[in-house]
């Protein structure tokens, strides 16, 4: 279990990381820097290196100096960053308001240097949201607005790509890794369009890699860190810090504690005592000593824990502080001391924005310390929490990765596309007479080569897709759901009633038959359906009914469709509708199964009378049918039929209401991901 821990690692940094963004706020060079006075590129390049005093002395001057007020407030927009990496916030406040003030006053006079500083003020509010304070919506909300301004203006492209590059980070900070692998890869394309710097390339590089680390997608993460890597040598300290931090998170979340252990030694020796950066010396021994309780050596944890602790104090980063109070029961543990640890796990944390990751990581280690105490009653409680949240963030991190996947396939295809066709005019525009005939050749060379690429990229898409699909398929059958069936069954026996455990054991028979093959039958799935709900009715009350109803020509042995796809249908109809709806004297709660046929093809259809979708304005699309309707287009892709899926509210005539899911299979079908699964 330890290989969980490190989200917490990885979400401390998330929530509190300084390095990416604080790159894009002192790095950034607009369209007008050509007519900046020396001092204030020199300014820039100071904060970007690091060198404080000598930036603060040239703001200093170039204030002193400064022929009209709108110079005046670009050293402001320089002094509020130059606060901002010496984690001063009420300095900082103070002189984006009094910038944020002047531009109001400004209203109505238009300058591409006064476009250029409202952009600065609103990304420099988004920094601050998040890393001072910890509200990530709000962080997003400012730099969707930047991005908005930078579209208006086209001059203001460097700008734009440290916006997405923002927006990337914000979206990882929120835990959606699909937005932000996919912001990060537009901003990679913008900025090879710029011809940009390697500072730029190695901070997006590293920005993919920590958000396939985040997913653990670490086949994938290890080739963006091998690529950063070959620029370590020309990072800024900056750019240092986050490349050795989230590449020691990385090796840890593998448990590959040594190998980790020597990434967060050299970042503990980056800094030095500058006490410029303090708060990045101290996040650092942070991971560090949580890394030395993984090797077994809390001596060399303990004297860390107690220097970080008063700075993040006075700080108050509670987020940190909670973190830091799972390490000290873990400590206290590691010395055999099992009444602090008691003590300690026993305190009130009030923290009511806690990330799940570090929820389960403190679950994970009061699990241990409940066993080794004896407190079997806190035991079964804190493994019941710890098992339903592990499921909810294994399903979650599926479902991004899948995301992903889908997003980078329909990325590539596109810039193969726009290759060849760029390929294709400037070829046609180069045609004559004399050289038709070679260039043709030439052109169609080119074409199948830019074919058999776009194959490969796809079919490698493709069962990176079937892949993720087969891993959120076996999900379905968690530890926490045969729990919840195992405890309703000895529930019913002290209730006296007869115990059956065959549904279950048939269940978990069929689903490891099923986890492995891509397609399956109708008779099938109705016969996985049918143990399935079994086993859900004694959660959802002996008022509910299965239902299932097969027109006369149909077939079931016949029908083919993609594994669990009704099952998911059934599973939803359940949790989301029947549930949530009180029991009604005298009426039953169903969920009903129909097929019937329809042209050349299968229609199936799975109702419930359960509460029905939300107003559309509310819903938000649950992971199982994410994944129904996400192998449904990528299915449709290789087919010439296509395969129809439907959701929606309905109401009978006799009055009955609910949710109704109707799915059509045609006969023709291939319902194997090309290059992958097997039959």
């Amino acid at each position: 279990m330890t290989n969980l821990h490190h989200y917490t690692n990885m979400n401390l940094n998330r929530t509190l990381q300084s390095a990416l963004l604080l790159f894009c706020l002192c790095c950034v060079l607009c369209c007008e820097k050509q007519a900046d006075p020396p001092q204030i590129s020199e300014s820039e390049t100071a904060l970007a290196e690091g060198r404080i005093d000598d930036a603060r002395r040239l703001i200093d001057e170039g204030q002193r100096e400064a022929a009209d007020s709108d110079t005046y407030y670009r050293y402001e927009v320089l002094r509020s960053k130059l606060y901002f990496a010496i984690m001063q916030p009420d300095s900082f406040l103070q002189k984006n308001r009094t910038l944020g003030q002047y531009l109001a006053r400004q209203k109505g006079r238009e300058s591409e240097l006064l476009r250029w500083m409202q952009v600065q003020y609103e990304m420099q509010l988004g920094v601050f949201e998040c890393k001072m304070l910890g509200r990530m919506d709000s962080s997003l909300a400012h730099h969707l607005r930047v991005l908005q301004l930078c579209e208006q203006q086209p001059g203001l492209r460097n700008e734009r790509l440290l916006t997405l590059t923002n927006l990337a980070d914000a979206y990882k900070q929120l835990g959606q890794y699909d937005e932000s692998v996919n912001y990060y890869r537009r901003a990679m394309e913008l900025g090879d369009s710029l011809d940009m710097t390697l500072s730029t390339e190695a901070t997006i590089c590293m920005g993919i890699a920590s958000t396939y680390t985040a997913m653990r997608s670490f086949d994938e993460s290890a080739v963006w860190w091998e690529r950063a890597a070959q620029m370590e040598p020309q990072m800024q300290p900056t750019e240092r810090f986050n490349y050795l931090n989230n590449r020691g998170n990385d090796l840890y979340l593998q448990q590959r504690y040594e190998e980790s252990l020597q990434y967060f030694l050299r970042l503990d020796s980056l800094y030095g005592d500058n006490p410029n950066t303090e708060w990045e010396r101290m996040f650092g021994r942070t991971n560090l000593a949580d890394v030395y309780l993984k090797l077994g050596h809390p001596e060399k944890a303990l004297p860390l824990q107690h220097e970080v602790v008063p700075f993040f104090e006075k700080q108050q980063l509670w987020l940190v502080l909670y973190y830091l109070r799972t390490q000290h029961i873990e400590t206290a543990m590691l010395y055999g001391n099992t009444a602090e640890a008691l003590e300690l796990a026993g305190r009130h944390d009030t923290l009511s924005n806690i990330i799940p990751e570090q929820r389960l990581l403190r679950q994970e280690v009061l699990c241990r310390l409940y066993e080794q105490t004896g407190h079997w009653k806190e035991l079964t409680q804190t493994m019941k929490a710890y098992e339903q949240l592990k499921d909810s963030i294994a399903g979650d991190l599926t479902k991004m990765r899948f995301s992903a996947a889908l997003m980078n396939y329909e990325h590539d295809k596109q810039m193969l596309e726009k290759e060849q066709q760029i390929e294709e005019q400037q070829l046609s525009n180069r045609w004559t007479i004399g050289v038709a005939v070679a260039l043709f050749i030439l052109l169609t060379i080119i074409y199948l080569q830019r074919r058999h690429v776009q194959r490969l990229k796809e079919q490698e898409m493709r069962n990176q897709i079937g892949t993720l699909r087969m891993e959120t398929v076996r999900n379905r059958i968690t530890p926490h759901f045969i729990s919840n069936a195992l405890s309703a069954e000895i529930l019913a026996q002290m209730n006296g009633q007869t115990v059956d455990l065959n549904p279950l054991v048939q269940l978990l028979h069929r689903g490891i038959e099923m986890t492995g093959c891509e397609q399956t039958t109708l008779a099938e799935e109705l016969e996985f359906i049918r143990y399935y709900c079994g086993i859900e009715s004694r959660s959802v009350g002996d008022d509910f009914e299965l239902r299932i109803e097969l027109a006369p020509d149909i077939d079931a042995t016949q029908v083919r469709l993609p594994s669990m796809a009704v099952q998911i249908l059934v599973e939803n109809a359940i949790k989301h509708g029947l549930k949530r709806k009180p029991r009604e004297p005298g009426k039953k709660r169903f969920v009903s199964v129909q097929a019937r046929r329809e042209g050349s093809g299968t229609r199936v259809l799975v109702s419930d009378n359960g509460v029905g979708l939300p107003e559309e304005r509310q819903r938000s699309e649950h992971t199982g049918l994410r994944v129904v309707r996400q192998t449904i287009l990528l299915l449709n892709e290789q087919n010439t039929e296509q395969m129809e899926f439907a959701l929606d509210n309905y109401q009978d005539p006799d009055g009955t209401t609910g949710c109704r899911a109707s799915l059509l299979l045609p006969d023709s079908f291939e319902y194997i991901v090309r290059g992958g699964g097997k039959k």
